[in-house]
């Protein structure tokens, strides 16, 4: 068995679902599990919808509710025009489950109040819509294809809008589910993202956690191998749409592309490396508008060569710096710092101390969890805080091998306010003034990618 997962802009439209239905057909013997997302911008538009609910704009939650379905049922009406009986059972399947969210909507702009659980539950809403659509496309192909219901299987804590899965009940729910559904289909289709608590409240796994499901289905099921399908060839050197000439890596390993998450770089979902490593099965990376393309590997570390693979950015960060009018050594000042940070959830990037200081960088979306842990750390500290500095991280095997990268950022950028190399040797760490941000990183992938090729 294998599994594919297709991400929104590869189901964005009529067009792209036609070369996921040949992209799948051409795989059939492998027995696939696919894995879809929502529609390209759906889920911006569902958070969009929450807002507006919790607003009680009454007007605007009207106006999103009518682009929702009519997007839905236009690509429905493309897909199956030449059937007509699948596609009156679709619309109906479509239209109830719009329908629940309108009366939904309603309830919260009523109240005027948007907990993560239902938030959780509006923006899910994406995924169910896509793939019902997509089985019945599968099927109107002449596919034999069962949709089935991601929140039967992932089962989760209570973070409803970042929830983690209870891996030993996965699995065996997936199992389960996916062996009985298989009998008599070509294919099963499931949703990416989505999941339930163990009480049965609708949960999700971050956004982009589409990439975890399937590997998470993957680990399960003991897949041969996870198919990830974007809309570029594979992971890059670079983020493309900021650095021009990007190369294509053929091969990664999964701790390079964990760490690459990690920093930054939109390639997986930063969880989706684990399940996959822990049952050692390979992840390749593909273009779903480029099938012929071979894309990118992810293996095994002693699978995978040495070097700089990536350079990854930030550039919507908080850069703090803690000072302590005492010496209180290494241990005590990130012990006191992250008994503020923890409790709160705030995501720390980067964190680098000494006998008196800490530095950290911090996701600029955090922000809002930061203040009152500032606050708490300001009783003992002085605490600056930094907005205008991003982050460049040079992802690679045993980085420290290649020569010139701190002089190389220093030339460029005139200031580096911190310098680190991460403990598992993985990347190489900078923190830079934001408006040298640009020239800074495509000086550093011309030095790394072509001077020294």
């Amino acid at each position: 068995m294998i599994i594919i997962k297709f991400g929104g802009t590869s189901v964005q439209n009529e067009e792209a679902i036609g070369r996921v239905i040949s992209i799948v057909k051409g795989r059939l013997k492998e027995k696939p599990l696919v894995v879809v997302s929502a529609l390209a911008r759906v889920t911006r538009l569902l958070c969009s919808l929450a807002e507006e609910a919790e607003a009680q704009r009454e007007e605007n939650v009207k106006n999103l509710l009518k682009q929702l379905r009519e997007r839905h049922f236009n690509l429905a009406k493309n897909l199956l025009a030449a059937r007509q009986d699948l596609l009156e059972e679709c619309l109906a399947k479509v239209e109830e489950r719009i329908l629940e969210l309108e009366t939904f909507v309603g309830g919260i702009c009523l109240i005027g109040e948007l907990s993560p659980r239902s938030e959780a539950r509006i923006i899910s809403t994406g995924e169910l819509l896509s793939s019902t659509i997509i089985s019945y496309a599968f099927n109107a192909n002449d596919i034999s294809c069962h949709w089935i219901d991601a929140r039967s299987m992932i089962t989760t804590d209570d973070n409803y809008l970042n929830a983690r899965p209870d891996m030993e009940v996965t699995e065996a729910n997936i199992k389960r589910i996916v062996g009985l559904e298989y009998r008599g289909a070509d294919l099963v289709l499931t949703q990416g993202f989505v999941a339930s608590t163990e009480k049965g409240a609708t949960s999700v796994l971050g956004f982009e956690g589409s990439d975890y499901s399937a590997a998470i289905f993957g680990m399960a099921l003991g897949a041969e191998r996870v198919e990830i399908w974007t809309d570029v060839d594979g992971i890059r050197s670079a983020d493309p749409r900021i650095v021009k000439d990007t190369r294509k890596i053929d091969v990664i390993s999964y701790e390079e592309a964990a760490e690459m998450a990690a920093m930054g770089a939109r390639v997986l979902h930063p969880l989706t490396i684990e399940p996959a490593r822990k049952k050692n099965i390979p992840i390749r990376v593909l273009n779903s508008t480029n099938p012929s393309c071979e894309g990118t590997l992810v293996i095994r570390g002693d699978q995978s060569p040495d070097g700089p693979k990536s350079v990854a950015v930030r550039d919507e960060i908080l850069f703090v710096k803690i000072v302590s009018p005492k010496l209180d050594g290494v241990t005590r000042m990130f012990g006191k710092v992250f008994a503020a940070l923890y409790p709160r959830r705030v995501p720390v990037v980067l964190a680098k101390a000494t006998g008196s200081e800490v530095f950290l960088v911090i996701p600029e979306m955090a922000g809002d969890l930061l203040p009152e842990a500032l606050e708490e750390i300001g009783t003992w500290a002085e605490v600056t805080t930094y907005r205008d500095k991003a982050f460049i991280s040079v992802v690679g095997r045993n980085i420290v091998g290649f020569e010139g990268l701190g002089d190389k950022v220093i030339s460029v950028s005139g200031k580096v306010h911190l310098a680190n190399v991460s403990a598992n040797m993985m990347s190489e760490n900078f923190v830079i003034d934001r408006d040298r941000l640009q020239v800074t990183l495509e000086s550093l992938h011309d030095y790394i990618f072509k001077v020294n090729n």
